[in-house]
């Protein structure tokens, strides 16, 4: 007997496949012909995804944290150049999703120490 296992990672990224499809779908629309009313009505639902899509980064980043060693990851750093983020907007989401950042140490290898503040 053989069955088919879909891995739930596989499934993440049939996900974001299908978003970035609707994505582009959406960046195609001429949206000429609605009326305020329905522009509002788009507006809102737009809205509402964004707010879906923030929390499932909070999640994301919430479970990327508790699973990282504070000793060779700093948060901040990383989500700030992978996102091109501001390292303080960077912090504002590690708050916003509940965490807090764990805090590098400098290592002994750095060019130029810094005093902590």
């Amino acid at each position: 007997m053989s069955s088919i296992l879909v891995s739930e990672r596989d499934v993440v990224v049939e996900t974001l496949d299908r978003l970035d499809a609707a994505y582009k779908e959406l960046d195609a629309l001429t949206l000429h012909t609605l009326s305020r009313v329905e522009l509002q009505e788009v507006m809102g639902r737009l809205n509402a995804g964004e707010k879906r899509l923030a929390a499932v980064q909070r999640r994301l980043l919430g479970r990327l944290l508790s699973d990282s060693s504070p000793r060779r990851f700093d948060a901040t750093e990383m989500l700030s150049r992978r996102l091109r983020i501001s390292p303080a907007e960077a912090r504002k989401r590690i708050a916003d999703a509940g965490c807090s950042a764990p805090r590098v140490r400098p290592s002994a290898s750095a060019s130029t120490p810094e005093s902590s503040a």
